[in-house]
């Protein structure tokens, strides 16, 4: 008797553990895809023109991955492309607060903030990464930012030293 008992807790245990392994198999099928992945799917649909998607796999990757100022900084360009300044802005910001000074982050950043009419911020981080943008972008910014006198005077400068 007491060896059927060890043979039906075996079977029960080997049975639980397999609906348990199952169970757990179809959770992972339907986990959220890698950020990598979903950086990746967000690159490909924004070089398409597909807007909606890319967001979408942007917002993918930063919810994996919400420390990572690339992933960040692609949900931004997602974002400003649909014309959503503010939220552009914000992702643009989050990604220089999480230690991206790529020229192209700060200078989308600022066109963000000059979109959403905080010309006073644009201006301030122009200025903060003024030494590492281009000449050209860094016065057709400030231009836009309401500052064309400065805007031009960077420019002449530029093509005075031949940048």
């Amino acid at each position: 008797m007491d060896r059927s008992i060890k043979t039906n807790g075996r079977i029960a245990l080997a049975v639980t553990t397999a609906i348990a392994g199952l169970a757990l198999g179809g959770c992972m099928t339907s986990a959220a895809p890698r950020a990598e992945t979903s950086f990746g799917s967000a690159q490909t649909a924004l070089a398409k023109g597909q807007v909606e998607k890319a967001i979408q796999h942007a917002e993918a990757a930063v919810l994996a991955d919400p420390r990572n100022p690339a992933f960040r900084a692609l949900l931004g360009a997602a974002y400003l492309e649909d014309g959503r300044f503010q939220s552009a802005a914000t992702s643009f910001g989050d990604a220089l607060d999480l230690g991206d000074t790529n020229p192209r982050t700060v200078l989308s950043f600022a066109l963000a903030k000059i979109a959403s009419g905080e010309q006073r911020a644009a201006v301030a981080v122009l200025d903060e990464y003024a030494g590492s943008l281009d000449p050209a972008d860094l016065g057709l910014a400030l231009a836009l930012a309401g500052q064309p006198e400065r805007g031009v005077h960077v420019l002449v400068n530029a093509v005075r030293s031949s940048d």
